[in-house]
């Protein structure tokens, strides 16, 4: 029964709060992140941002997609995200985790535009709340509530070129926040810059295709992911895109999370996502006007008690549906 519980107890903090920040975003750029706390400690994250290679450029009146948002354009984004996992430890299988949604409101305001193009906007967050149904625990949504409630008011600004690709992300934490609400920031952080759908530089029509391929970083995992996208139609500066996500493990590793127990030790054996949906960008924002994001997630770790060496194999199916909804 110990095994089980010291097991249980290092899956379930990791899956409370892992897995649910990056893979809500339907694209897969990645760029320089920068966190500061109001003292200015700085921390910088850098990555390759990766080339996207174009398969198709599709038939029929072409035309090279671009963002051109005037500077002062305001958007205001709700985003909406439910999450349902099944677990097992060793033989035993968990209860399903029905996780409450997450709902998220974002403001954004355009501040600079360059010559070359790129666009810095700032981010704020306006409303961080969840929402439970009959069957959630009322004390889970307190707790869950009170740690995410300190994302409100969080502000931050972002950089993209034209091109919708992501060149930087920065975020003020305040240094009374918990570490787990800074650890959930810096995830945030990543995610933003993948809120605008990446277009490609040639001109394209309907029926154009597109990859983006990267090295990701989900919560401490690190992933290899492949997004392809297929142009449904454009008009009138709005263009609707099919999208599927793909993510697998690079290789096993350990994963460091705040919040685990110091005596477990949780390593990554093996992860494959797919996911699948619609999304609507409108080329004078810089956020999605809409989008709909499917995901199903199959994953293997193994749990260490570090006294006992014990070792269970833990596995985890997280499906999870994102929607957003812009003005």
């Amino acid at each position: 029964m110990k095994k089980i519980f010291v097991a249980s107890s290092i899956f379930l903090v990791f899956a409370g709060w892992g897995l649910q920040s990056k893979l809500n975003s339907v694209n897969a750029q990645t760029a320089p992140v920068v966190v500061e706390t109001q003292k200015q400690n700085t921390k910088i994250k850098t990555a390759k941002i990766p080339e996207l290679e174009v398969i198709s450029t599709g038939t029929g009146t072409k035309e090279e997609l671009r963002f051109k948002p005037a500077v002062g354009a305001k958007q205001t984004i709700n985003v909406t995200l439910n999450k349902d996992t099944l677990m097992s430890i060793g033989e035993f299988k968990m209860p399903r985790a029905k996780l409450p949604a997450y709902i998220i409101t974002l403001d954004s305001t355009v501040t600079k535009v360059e010559p070359n193009g790129d666009i810095h906007y700032d981010i704020a967050y306006s409303d961080v709340k969840i929402q439970g149904d009959a069957q959630t625990r009322p004390q889970l949504i307190k707790v869950i509530s009170k740690q995410i409630e300190q994302l409100e008011n969080f502000k931050g600004s972002a950089i993209i070129d034209n091109q919708g690709r992501a060149k930087k992300v920065s975020y003020i934490i305040p240094e009374t926040v918990d570490i787990n609400i800074k650890f959930l920031v810096e995830q945030l952080s990543n995610s933003l810059q993948q809120l605008s759908s990446p277009v490609p530089q040639e001109a394209v029509g309907t029926g154009a295709k597109w990859q983006v391929n990267s090295d990701v970083s989900i919560n401490g995992i690190n992933l290899k992911q492949t997004t392809t996208y297929e142009l449904v139609n454009i008009k009138d500066g709005v263009a609707t895109l099919n999208v599927n996500l793909q993510q697998k493990e690079i290789s096993s590793q350990v994963i460091d999370y705040p919040g685990l127990p110091l005596d477990g030790i949780l390593t990554l054996q093996s992860f494959k996502g797919n996911a699948k949906g619609k999304a609507r960008i409108q080329l004078d924002k810089v956020m999605p006007v809409s989008s709909e994001l499917s995901l199903l997630a199959d994953s293997e770790y193994i749990g260490k008690n570090i006294n006992t060496l014990e070792e269970t194999l833990m596995t985890s199916k997280l499906m999870m549906d994102l929607n957003i909804q812009g003005k």
